[in-house]
């Protein structure tokens, strides 16, 4: 393992297997929310068992990972305090994007 920098610079241990984006889509689970929604796991959406959905879009030069809830209500602050900006990660690659699923996941 050797240490290194993310998401504002928030000091991390990094671990030369990282996870790939498929690998948490595959951890996302298939959830049915209180409107009667399906939400099911994808490049775009992951729900996590924790109750929260990781929202993955591609923006002008990169990727933006937010959270909302099984209805699909954003919560713009809980992501402030891991290094989010807005309530979000602004992401340059895969690797950046795989770490903030990793924080949402966790929650």
């Amino acid at each position: 393992m050797r240490e290194g920098y993310c998401l504002l610079n928030i000091k991390i241990r990094r671990v030369e297997n990282i996870m790939t984006r498929q690998d948490l889509i595959n951890r996302g689970i298939r959830v049915i929310n209180d409107m009667g929604e399906l939400r099911i796991p994808s490049k775009a959406s992951i729900p996590f068992s924790n109750g929260w959905v990781a929202s993955i879009v591609n923006v002008d030069n990169g990727i933006s990972v937010a959270v909302c809830d099984y209805e699909g209500y954003f919560n713009w602050n809980i992501l402030n305090s891991f290094g989010g900006n807005n309530g979000k990660f602004f992401c340059n690659n895969e690797d950046e994007v795989c770490k903030a699923l990793a924080i949402i996941e966790s929650l």
